[in-house]
């Protein structure tokens, strides 16, 4: 006869448990598989959005091409779609912006449609003979991502940008040249000038002073308190600055109007990827620049924020909006990981719309 023997209780649930986990495991790995950090979702974002600006292109190439009866082929689409799709196939299953970015690949195919019937109405009579799409041609500041030709009239060059906060770069706006290509060409920095100003804020060169992104941000601050010569203000507050050089204020709201449309003169369509409105103007567009008055401009306060020496990003209002911002970016993507993240990348200059 056998003897009843008690099954220990601890051991019980152990048993019990690896059963459980054994049964859950292929769920449990899905679980870890949603998780994705903010470093691998900002290098997917911005394959998506690299992909969604071509998209945009040859999309609004495409609608010209169809609308205008042209018999010339369309252009494919494939390589920029499959750059969305391989970003979006990146996210887990679960995660919020696979929505979003569906939502925005609808915006932009509603938003070009709308776009070329508008692009067409403002060269009628004319009508295009041939729609190039001229995106590897950006250089020198020419903004121009498609191009019109026609019969009778010059061609027209038209700069295609996707816009989700109300921002948009200007030509060559986002660039490590902070020299030559923010400077130079927006405050008439000279060379020399500018060794000058480096030296001054104590950085024995430019490849020291863009070690760390803050030193950049410094000289950023620096250019904008001399060259415009602003009283009440420091470089860590900027929340009660008042210009006194009007006219160097005039010239760089000038520069910023010739390089929206870059060096080209291109027409700028501005497609909304949140909402798929088409949209044309700047709030800078709306200004008369050489009427403006000095006490109708202020600066975005630029206080430095989380424990940073300074700001990172420097702004210029009109009548209390923001018309114009200058951020001063790190290294992003995979160096975000390594002892290089906190060295500068670009500035980037960007209108309001």
């Amino acid at each position: 006869m056998s003897k009843f023997r008690p099954v220990n209780r601890a051991a019980r649930i152990v048993a019990t448990a690896l059963c459980l986990l054994a049964a859950l495991a292929p769920t449990l790995g899905a679980s870890t598989r949603q998780a994705i950090s903010k470093t691998e979702f900002d290098v997917v974002e911005g394959i998506f959005h690299d992909g969604l600006g071509t998209f945009a292109e040859v999309s609004l190439a495409n609608e010209l091409i169809a609308i205008a009866g042209l018999k010339q082929a369309p252009f494919d689409p494939s390589r920029s779609v499959a750059k969305m799709r391989d970003a979006i196939s990146r996210l887990p299953e679960s995660h919020p912006s696979r929505a979003i970015f569906e939502r925005e690949i609808a915006s932009i195919k509603t938003a070009t449609k709308d776009g070329a019937v508008q692009l067409l109405n403002s060269v009628k009579p004319f009508k295009p003979t041939r729609v190039r799409h001229t995106a590897l041609e950006f250089a020198d500041a020419k903004a121009g991502d498609l191009r019109l030709e026609f019969e009778g009239r010059p061609d027209l060059p038209v700069s295609v940008k996707t816009d989700k906060s109300n921002k948009v770069a200007v030509a060559e706006g986002q660039t490590p040249h902070i020299e030559e290509k923010w400077a130079q060409r927006y405050f008439k920095v000279a060379p020399d000038e500018f060794n000058r100003m480096i030296s001054e804020l104590g950085f024995a060169s430019v490849a020291e002073l863009k070690s760390h992104y803050l030193n950049v941000a410094r000289l950023v601050a620096h250019v904008l308190i001399r060259k415009l010569r602003l009283t009440g203000c420091q470089p860590t507050d900027f929340s009660k600055a008042r210009v006194t050089d009007l006219g160097a204020m005039k010239y760089l709201l000038h520069q910023l109007v010739i390089f929206k449309s870059g060096q080209d003169h291109s027409r700028v369509i501005i497609f909304d990827r949140t909402t798929g409105e088409v949209k044309w103007e700047s709030l800078l567009d709306g200004v008369d620049i050489d009427h403006l008055t000095a006490e109708r401009i202020s600066f975005l306060p630029s206080r430095p924020r989380g424990g940073h020496p300074i700001a990172s990003e420097f702004g210029i209002k009109i009548d209390g909006q923001t018309v114009v911002s200058f951020q001063i970016k790190h290294k992003r993507g995979a160096a975000r990981e390594t002892s290089r993240r906190y060295e500068f990348s670009d500035i980037t200059t960007r209108l309001r719309i």
